[in-house]
């Protein structure tokens, strides 16, 4: 799955409420797995049936790739990465054979309060694609 947006919408903040979301729903984080690629981040998590991989990656080919590729040789069943609204970083995202694709686009808001509404919505509906 690759939330789809434009720059600075929200997208790696939305990503970042994955975790909690997750740990909140009884997936457990694999321990060794967290990485932190300076505004970004990837881990993994586990429910005991499936394994997620959440990197907030997003904004060019190579970072999609590299994240991705370490997150399909961890065994993830499901990927979640952020992306822009087209070229290179969906030309990474479907270099994976074997996996269903879907784009969730972003919601864009006004002020921080909505764009604090809109991340969480947003956040809360991959949870729900998962």
């Amino acid at each position: 799955m690759a939330l789809k947006g434009r720059a600075s919408s929200g997208k790696t903040t939305t990503i970042g409420m994955l975790p909690v979301i997750l740990t909140t729903n009884g997936f457990m984080q694999i321990p060794g797995m967290y990485r932190n690629h300076g505004a970004d981040f990837s881990d993994v998590f586990t429910d005991g049936k499936i394994k997620v991989g959440v990197t907030s990656a997003g904004d060019t080919y190579d970072l999609v790739l590299q994240r991705l590729t370490r997150l399909v040789g961890a065994g993830c069943d499901v990927c979640i990465c952020a992306c822009r609204t087209h070229g290179g970083t969906h030309t990474a995202i479907h270099s994976f054979r074997g996996y269903t694709y879907h784009f969730e686009q972003k919601t864009y808001a006004t002020g921080s309060a909505a764009q604090l509404a809109a991340n969480s919505a947003d956040a809360n509906k991959l949870f729900s694609l998962i």
